[in-house]
């Protein structure tokens, strides 16, 4: 279980257990709810400050897109990789091109393949200008 996963666990006993006693005491639901919840804020701040700051570190590696450490590349980074690479005409760096078994392709060349393959546009008609009628077919 990761850092940000134990916070929310602990946040949330912080929480339910208070606020379980109040109700069980009689204690009318809003105000339950309202001491809970300021215990819950306190507590988390004063004692799990380390437990926070790892949460919170684990997060931002998260959004940042990274994986935990030693983790290897991801294929995103592998392709903008290979993509940075064709677009300075470089060859790919060391470790970004791939055997073919693995499925990886150099992205200059499906980039050429991809031209090579792009229909032609089909020729335009041309017409009278006098009534619009299509040049290349009889006049009826």
């Amino acid at each position: 279980m990761g850092p940000s996963m134990r916070y929310l666990v602990v946040r949330a006993a912080l929480f339910l257990v208070p606020f379980a006693l109040l109700m069980i005491a009689d204690v009318p639901w809003p105000i339950s709810l309202l001491v809970a919840l300021a215990f819950a804020f306190a507590a988390s701040i004063v004692f799990f400050g380390k437990l926070r700051d790892e949460a919170a570190r684990d997060l931002q590696r998260i959004r940042q897109g990274r994986k935990r450490e030693g983790a290897g590349p991801d294929d995103a980074d592998i392709e903008d990789e290979a993509l940075d690479a064709g677009a300075a005409g470089a060859a790919p760096a060391a470790g970004v091109a791939r055997d073919a078994d693995a499925g990886a392709v150099d992205a200059s060349a499906a980039r050429a393949d991809l031209a090579d393959a792009a229909p032609e546009a089909p020729p335009a008609r041309q017409t009278d200008a006098a009534d619009g009628h299509d040049a290349s077919e009889p006049r009826p």
